[in-house]
């Protein structure tokens, strides 16, 4: 690296991003990390590099939930409405713009009535106090969907 030369994480790419969209940054209400809100909800969280969460609703994921996972880049970690995006490369930032303009459009008061519920972020619920890796995280939470209530 030459001097001078600075890294940008991908939050900070993001977050650059979506600077002249409707949202404004925040701290995750689920720490650590930060996050864009849409008058006052929070819909994407960036909770370490390389991972990012949007709040698409359970709606907008049962219509699209196979298409989703099948890009190989999303994750749908458990029924909260949240999806979860790997950001590896450009093309994966024009995937998270991409959803976070359904997340706007799902997710706006404005819009109409508000006919879903205010989840809990999946990294949030996970077990463990430095969080569980990405895939580590998709297992535990098929385990649990997977068992008898």
């Amino acid at each position: 690296m030459s001097p001078g030369h600075r890294t940008i994480s991908y939050a900070d790419l993001v977050i650059d991003r979506f600077r002249d969209w409707p949202l404004t940054e925040c701290r995750a209400d689920c720490p650590p990390g930060r996050a864009l809100a849409l008058r006052g909800l929070q819909i994407v969280h960036l909770h370490r590099e390389g991972l990012a969460e949007v709040l698409l609703t359970q709606e907008v994921i049962s219509r699209l939930g196979t298409a989703l996972t099948a890009s190989g880049r999303v994750d749908l970690p458990t029924v909260t409405g949240w999806v979860q995006v790997r950001l590896d490369t450009d093309g994966d930032l024009f995937l998270l713009q991409s959803l976070v303009s359904l997340a706007i459009q799902a997710n706006d008061p404005g819009t109409g009535p508000l006919r879903r519920t205010i989840t809990t972020c999946p990294l949030y619920v996970a077990e463990g106090d430095s969080g569980p890796s990405w895939r580590r995280h998709r297992r535990v939470v098929r385990r649990r969907a997977n068992t008898p209530a």
